[in-house]
């Protein structure tokens, strides 16, 4: 989760409103910049997702592609958020305090990482088929070569998604995130014009290329962007370096290393166990993820992108239980914004995935796995969100250390995650492995609650279940009433007729949870209640 608005008891803006309400008023606003940018790469990129399965269907040349993506493209998503989690509580301490960030905020111990992630690097571009074995087993032949090609391809990426990171920290700490977010739209509208254009005549590997070149636009793009905001400023001679306090330091680098690995760990291992199954079962997974992580990404990635900071204050204060109330603040707001998507999600799975890739040569078959998978990935982005709200809050808690902690939510995660997929993939394939992802993750949050209850100790159990019973409630009415619009509605014309559909059941689970959200008085839908009503009430003010 990650930040812009001001924690309750902030200040207040021009000293009119509440400090409750302008907390909820920059937060509004913020979440509303980040998700009007990514609601357009959104767009974007379901038109790449559309074009690849209009072009290549659930192949084996797809498969290959989105596997070397997944351990070059992903490992980047992983370093920046890796990155971000090492630098942003210094950088949020600096810009509190009032002072310019700078390279003396960065943690000592950041060029021993970048000393071994570029051996790392060099090893996979040096020794790229001994990477596709590692994390393609089930590859053989041609498609293990073209895996490794097309790895070795886009490998380069890595190194300037750990500068772009550094960059989108100071942006992230100052809330501009109209220049860290908008760069991607310039990366996927590359890739759009490439994949319409020149991808059927010179094949998948022109994939690759576009997305290497695209990221380096990109990162030139936020470069030339952020220079006038994070440029280095000359510190007057009688100031020392500053140093972060121990109560904003955070969990240090072992700790972020071990829980980003163990994320990305926990997707390679979903396409690890799938290279074994048959073909397709790749590109099924993979636009399975990517619907829920696209989808309801619009909505929780931007919501995170303004929270994080706000909860990194929250854990930092000296009042433990102060610091317990905040992390289950943020867990209740994150499972009730993801439970309607999620429902959404799993209901209308096999519209979404007909009417975007049911297209030339994605199949009927296809379209059913990809449906299964999507729906699995659904249930489990459920549980991540109170989860990712444990592992931050973790981090970036200065008063006990983290690593110890991080690690047994990590290996016991993983633990838990091979056993049910050794269970699951080989009776129900992708599907199975969606699913058992989804056991896993619910399995690993119970895992990581009983951790975090340990280390801060006043967690309001009884409220904290009520609140989470009471959601759950408002997801079992919204799936009722969905369940109901496709049973009145079984048959749709193609494309038109689904994306309507679709449209339809959207608006009804929204509109249903929401009404029994407020009839149901949860804490969550009557705060936003609240702010909404101040904010017209300053509007009406305004023009009286």
């Amino acid at each position: 989760m990650s930040g812009s608005t001001t924690p309750d008891g902030a200040a207040t803006v021009a000293g009119t409103a509440p400090p409750r309400a302008a907390g909820g008023r920059n937060l509004l606003r913020s979440t509303g910049i980040v998700m009007l940018v990514r609601g357009l790469d959104f767009g974007l990129s379901f038109l790449v997702s559309v074009l690849l399965a209009n072009r290549f269907g659930a192949s084996g040349q797809l498969d290959a592609f989105f596997l070397a993506r997944r351990t070059t493209v992903g490992f980047a998503d992983t370093i920046r958020k890796l990155v971000g989690q090492i630098v942003l509580p210094p950088v949020l301490a600096a810009v509190d305090r009032g002072e310019a960030p700078s390279i003396h905020h960065l943690p000592r111990r950041m060029g021993w990482f970048l000393a071994c992630f570029t051996l790392v690097m060099l090893a996979g571009l040096f020794a790229p088929t001994l990477w596709a074995q590692l994390f393609a087993p089930g590859f053989r032949g041609e498609q293990q070569a073209l895996t490794a090609g097309m790895m070795r391809i886009m490998l380069p990426l890595l190194p300037l998604a750990v500068v772009a990171s550094l960059l989108a920290a100071v942006l992230q700490a100052r809330r501009r995130y109209l220049l860290s977010e908008g760069t991607n739209l310039v990366q996927r509208a590359l890739l759009v014009l490439v994949l319409a254009l020149f991808v059927p005549p010179l094949g998948i590997v022109a994939g690759a290329w576009t997305m290497l070149a695209a990221g380096v636009v990109g990162f030139l793009i936020l470069l030339a962007g952020a220079r006038s905001i994070v440029r280095p400023t000359r510190r007057p001679a009688d100031r020392q370096p500053t140093v972060a306090s121990p109560q904003t330091k955070g969990g240090g680098m072992a700790a972020a290393i071990v829980i980003n690995v163990y994320f990305q760990a926990s997707a390679l291992l979903d396409f690890a166990f799938a290279t074994i199954g048959g073909e397709g079962n790749v590109a099924s997974l993979e636009y399975g993820s990517r619907l829920v992580s696209l989808v309801p990404g619009l909505v929780m990635s931007s919501l995170a992108t303004v929270l994080t900071p706000e909860l990194i204050r929250a854990v930092q204060q000296s009042d433990r239980a102060a610091a317990a109330a905040g992390i289950q603040r943020f867990q209740r707001i994150g499972v009730f914004a993801q439970m309607p998507v999620s429902v959404g999600m799993m209901l209308g799975a096999p519209l979404m995935v007909s009417a975007l890739f049911g297209h030339g040569a994605f199949g009927p078959q296809a379209i059913a796995t990809a449906a299964a998978c999507t729906a699995g990935y659904a249930a489990a982005a459920i549980f991540l969100a109170p989860m990712s709200a444990i592992t931050t809050s973790i981090y970036a808690d200065p008063h006990a250390p983290a690593l110890r902690d991080l690690t047994v939510i990590a290996i016991v995660g993983t633990i838990l995650r091979v056993a049910v997929l050794a269970v699951a993939a080989p009776i129900w394939g992708a599907p199975g492995i969606a699913w058992g992802a989804a056991i896993a993750t619910a399995l690993t949050c119970a895992v990581a609650q009983i951790v975090a209850v340990r280390r801060f100790h006043h967690f309001t159990h009884r409220a904290q279940l009520i609140d989470f019973a009471q959601t759950a409630a408002c997801a079992l009415i919204a799936t009722g009433a969905g369940a109901l619009l496709l049973r009145l509605v079984p048959d749709t014309p193609k494309l038109f007729g689904e994306l309507a559909l679709l449209a339809a059941l959207g608006a009804l689970i929204v509109v249903v949870y929401a009404a029994a959200a407020a009839l149901l008085r949860v804490p969550e839908m009557a705060a936003l209640r609240d702010v909404a009503a101040k904010l017209l009430a300053r509007r009406r003010a305004r023009r009286a």
